[in-house]
């Protein structure tokens, strides 16, 4: 049975790494729109694991080739080809660009067997939660939850390695750009420390327009994107106050860093 690490880059998953990068590989599902700090963070990551263990773990990222017969290979991509966000109420971005380019890669050890380690730690019980377990020939496994090991234990361990994650206050939902659970204030703070990243957004939030009676607005909060970005680079933002909201499970955490 070939063993795997989900690797989100966030906090648990990099736990697992350390702990695990010894007999498993980890593996990354792309959506093709995820922060620059993501990218760098698997780089850093992989190196600091090969170097910890003295072997050649690496962190496999696949993605989607083709979702739901569009074409389109990126999150962004098919959004603005279905005219479509994903919502607390449709969650497709998980499914299409989490979960599925996962699976399919396992599908090459249909024969093997393989498990797959999610970073359910033991604080969390059963708060998080994800549409995986489908696979007939692959094991689930939650090494973390199973040994008692706690986030404060995966944080303790991950900065004596000198590997915490240390991402910008916008990121602290996940790793992806247009993350539909990040708040009013995370976009506050993308607006004002990564514009280029909010004007993909804004413009993409302008593009699924269609003939709604209703502007269609990515966060229920901001009615325009393109409008509170000039509003948000004016005010002042604190960035205590939008990683003290952030530390809940999400349903997505499975997959995506938090």
């Amino acid at each position: 049975m070939k063993p795997f690490i989900s690797f989100s880059g966030g906090v648990e998953s990099r736990a697992m790494a350390l702990m695990f990068g010894n007999k498993a590989d980890g593996i990354f599902a792309d959506t093709g729109w995820e922060h620059p700090e993501l990218y760098d963070a698997l780089d850093k990551v992989e190196a600091k694991v090969r170097e910890f263990h003295d072997n050649d773990f690496r962190i496999i990222r696949v993605q989607q080739k083709d979702a739901e017969g569009t074409g389109e290979t990126t999150l962004q991509g098919y959004i603005a080809a279905a005219k479509f966000y994903p919502s607390f109420k449709s969650r497709f971005c998980t499914r299409l660009f989490k979960i599925e380019p996962i699976d399919d890669y396992l599908k090459n050890f249909k024969e093997e067997g393989a498990e797959i380690m999610i970073g359910l730690n033991a604080d969390e019980g059963d708060k998080r939660t994800g549409n995986h377990g489908l696979l007939p020939f692959v094991r689930y496994s939650y090494p973390l939850y199973d040994a008692g090991v706690n986030r404060a234990m995966c944080l303790a361990m991950l900065k004596a390695a000198g590997i915490e994650p240390n991402f910008p206050p916008h990121m602290k939902r996940g790793g992806c750009v247009g993350c539909y659970f990040k708040s009013k204030a995370e976009y506050h703070a993308m607006a004002v420390l990564d514009p280029e990243r909010y004007d993909e957004v804004a413009d993409l939030e302008q593009t699924i327009q269609d003939r709604r009676d209703k502007f269609f607005h990515v966060v229920s909060s901001i009615p325009n994107l393109r409008d509170f970005k000039r509003h948000a680079q004016s005010m002042m933002f604190d960035p205590s106050e939008i990683y003290a909201t952030v530390n809940d499970a999400t349903n997505c955490g499975v997959f995506c860093n938090r």
